[in-house]
């Protein structure tokens, strides 16, 4: 009898895990990333920035409410604000994503900063940067690396 029960109870523990990492997936997909990208470091600096796209397809709102990557041990998230026809700059403790909803983090809006980089970011690479949202949950994205020099669309 205790031939059988060991590997019944392993057995157990495998499918368990295993359907254990199907409900965090399915968990995880209540939240979309879309469109990352970071900015290639200018010459000299040591700071870049990220931006995006988050969805919140759940019923609830959620905060995100960090970031890190190897790349760099401090990322914080930012907003641009226009205050007494002034563009400020203001880190934030989080973002709110409304349920059923996104949030666009764009140049002159809400931003990732990444300081202190390790190295420079160049064109065209990618870096995976994990966001933490107020629920426990993360998600590893992603960024393409766009070069400082954007092409010129010309007009015909």
């Amino acid at each position: 009898m205790r031939n059988v029960l060991l590997p019944m109870i392993l057995l157990m523990i495998v499918v368990s895990s295993v359907f254990a990492n199907v409900s965090l997936a399915s968990e995880n997909a209540k939240l979309v990333v879309e469109n990352g990208y970071a900015r290639e470091s200018i010459p000299g600096t040591s700071i870049s920035s990220a931006y995006m796209t988050i969805k919140n397809l759940s019923a609830k709102n959620i905060r995100l409410i960090g970031a890190a990557s190897a790349v760099s041990d401090r990322i914080e998230i930012h907003q641009h604000t226009m205050s007494d026809g002034l563009m400020r700059m203001r880190q934030r403790d989080y973002v709110e994503i409304s349920a059923q909803n996104s949030t666009v983090f764009q140049p002159s809006g809400f931003h990732l900063m990444i300081f202190d980089l390790k190295q420079p970011l160049k064109a065209k690479e990618n870096i995976i940067i994990t966001l933490s949202f107020d629920d426990q949950s993360s998600i590893n994205v992603n960024y393409t690396v766009q070069g400082l020099k954007q092409k010129k669309h010309e007009h015909h």
